[in-house]
């Protein structure tokens, strides 16, 4: 019997509250389609937007570039740093627990299952979200510094080790072309060389520990050449290739078997 006295029947029989309903429904939320879509769609749009908008630029100068409502708008929304703002963070944040979501409920389901198992979206997804991590290691980790070195002039690099520019090459094809700048560098820790007058090229980097050097461009001051030299750190690189591997591979577990089915 009911609690009014009615006798029990489909449309009033109470059903007992499923344990974590409300997670499981938060959890269905993140990791739906529609969801996922709502957020390439916005971060696709929004940054294609961005790409129209001067970056980091002062206030002011979107002032005087644009119509001040049009400014305020893109100053307050985060459109004039996008790709540092809330306003891509947020939903980059999201997507990845999308991903995240998505890739935990499918690999679980298929660890259920007794045979037909098909991990490739699983190393697909994977994939993604390493990527992810390591494109956010690369935004707010990366290292950037560039140097004007003459001839005799030394620096101190990041890792504490000295390099000095031993000397400066400039080769030209005949008819003046610059064909190739290349410094010949001496690089010494704790007051002893381990590398003496190791050329350095526009497309041949140097690596030291967790960064590399790059002959960048060259100049003249006060009748003096120069070589500009900018060392560069990426902690996320490692990882960024790691993850198109992965990605890679879980494309090919995962549409070359149906490429096979369809042939047959």
């Amino acid at each position: 019997m009911a609690d009014n006295g009615e006798p029990l029947t489909q449309d009033n029989r109470r059903m007992p509250p499923k344990k974590g309903g409300i997670f499981r429904k938060i959890f269905a939320a993140l990791r739906s389609l529609r969801f996922t879509i709502i957020i390439i769609a916005y971060i696709v749009v929004a940054g294609a937007v961005s790409t129209l908008i001067p970056q980091n630029m002062d206030t002011e100068y979107y002032y005087s570039l644009y119509s001040p409502g049009l400014a305020r708008f893109i100053t307050v929304s985060g459109l004039s740093h996008f790709f540092s703002s809330p306003a891509f963070l947020v939903p980059v944040g999201l997507f990845f627990i999308n991903l995240l979501a998505c890739t935990l409920f499918r690999f679980t389901r298929e660890l259920k299952k007794k045979s037909g198992r098909n991990f490739g979206p699983d190393i697909l997804h994977g994939g993604l979200i390493l990527f992810i991590i390591a494109a956010s290691l690369s935004v707010y980790h990366r290292m950037d510094g560039s140097v004007m070195l003459a001839v005799g002039q030394s620096v101190i690099l990041p890792n504490g080790d000295i390099m000095t520019l031993e000397d400066f090459e400039f080769q030209k094809y005949e008819d003046g072309r610059p064909r190739a700048w290349i410094s010949y560098v001496t690089v010494s820790r704790n007051g002893e060389s381990y590398l003496e007058s190791h050329p350095l090229e526009v497309n041949r980097p140097l690596k030291l520990d967790a960064f590399s050097l790059y002959q960048v461009s060259y100049g003249n001051m006060g009748g003096r050449d120069y070589s500009v030299i900018q060392a560069v750190g990426d902690p996320g690189y490692t990882f960024v290739v790691v993850s198109l591997i992965i990605t890679g591979i879980g494309i090919f577990v995962t549409f070359i078997p149906k490429l096979r089915k369809r042939k047959s």
